[in-house]
């Protein structure tokens, strides 16, 4: 190996063993190498650090942004909640406006439902008085015959609706107890721990009740107004009073000659004495068919009732009706006299039944 020498400018050689030169050539190919690897690990890390400071500049930028977005979702949230809140307490608003609603219509529906109960308790009153008042005027003429038996066929015609009409008084009176301690039902609503929906079914319960009531009652009064019917003929026509007030001189039947003689004769009235100029009345309701004079009757009126029977008022001073007139129990139709073969001032009265005379007595009820 050559070296320089400063000293003497001129070059002189070094011999360096091989082992040596080895040992050195290998020392140097080795620092070359670890200087080269270190060279590109430096490089390396270079770039990951390159690497390293983009990705963070990205996860600073990402993170900006998403304390953006975050920032804005906030807000967005907070707007919503704020709408959902209004949401809300419009929808309990409108619940609550609901709710009122429905409790007025509710309480409209018992309104009516009470109004209804009212017009149908209303209405079993008048039923009720109605049907009192035929039975009283039934009953008053419960005397005549035809009246008394149609009123005992009636009576056991209604014998099972009365039954169910008692049972059906005791079973309203027990649902009706329910509102007899206030004043109406909304009353009873608002002070009764009961719910309305109870309320309402215990209303409906007794509208049930009393409605049942209502057609047997319907039903009651209808027969009674078909019974009227029948009867009324009878409590209109049938002759119940006397023709005049006074004493019964001769009675129904054969009796002696009046007029002296020997033998009889068949009564076929009553003769009532009376002074001249008394008012004789219609013993009952009914048509005038004869007035007139009538040979030994004298002056003599007839009326025909309509219910097959027919009364004669005889030896009249004067007739004060025509054929034809329609009369009434008690109207005055003559006056007492002693017209036609008479003894004296009475009226002759008969009652004819389908064309036989019958004992007038037996029809003096009033």
């Amino acid at each position: 190996m050559l070296v320089p020498s400063y000293s003497s400018g001129k070059t002189r050689s070094i011999r360096i063993p091989y082992s040596t030169f080895y040992v050195l050539f290998f020392t140097i190919v080795l620092i070359g190498a670890l200087m080269l690897a270190l060279y590109f690990r430096t490089q390396f890390l270079l770039q990951i650090a390159e690497h390293t400071t983009a990705s963070l500049e990205q996860v600073q930028e990402a993170y900006t942004t998403l304390q953006e977005t975050s920032e804005e979702e906030r807000l967005r949230l907070a707007e919503e909640r704020v709408n959902l809140q209004s949401a809300l307490n419009r929808e309990r608003l409108r619940g609550i406006e609901e709710q009122n609603q429905q409790h007025q219509t509710y309480l409209d529906s018992l309104g009516i439902l009470q109004s209804y109960v009212e017009d149908l308790e209303e209405q079993l009153n008048q039923f009720e008085i109605y049907r009192q008042e035929i039975l009283d005027l039934l009953s008053s003429r419960a005397n005549i015959p035809p009246v008394r038996s149609m009123l005992n066929e009636m009576y056991l015609a209604q014998m099972n609706m009365m039954d169910d009409l008692q049972y059906l008084t005791y079973a309203t009176a027990a649902k009706r107890e329910a509102f007899e301690t206030v004043d109406n039902v909304f009353t009873f609503i608002s002070t009764s721990s009961t719910s309305s929906e109870s309320v309402t079914d215990a209303l409906l319960d007794y509208i049930a009740l009393v409605e049942l009531t209502l057609d047997i009652k319907a039903e009651l009064y209808s027969q009674l107004e078909v019974q009227v019917r029948k009867v009324s003929p009878y409590l209109r026509n049938y002759p119940t009073i006397r023709p005049v007030e006074g004493r019964l001189t001769s009675g129904f039947g054969w009796r002696t000659n009046p007029w002296g003689g020997s033998g009889g004769q068949n009564h076929r009235g009553v003769d009532i004495a009376a002074p001249s100029g008394t008012n004789i009345m219609a013993t009952g309701g009914g048509t005038v068919i004869f007035s007139g004079w009538s040979g030994s009757y004298g002056q003599k009126i007839i009326i025909d009732h309509g219910i097959g029977i027919s009364t004669l008022y005889a030896h009249n001073s004067v007739n004060l009706v025509r054929v034809g007139q329609q009369v009434n129990r008690g109207d005055v139709i003559a006056r007492v006299g002693s017209t036609g073969n008479s003894t004296g001032p009475h009226i002759h009265y008969e009652v004819i039944v389908n064309g036989t005379h019958v004992n007038p007595t037996g029809f003096f009820l009033d």
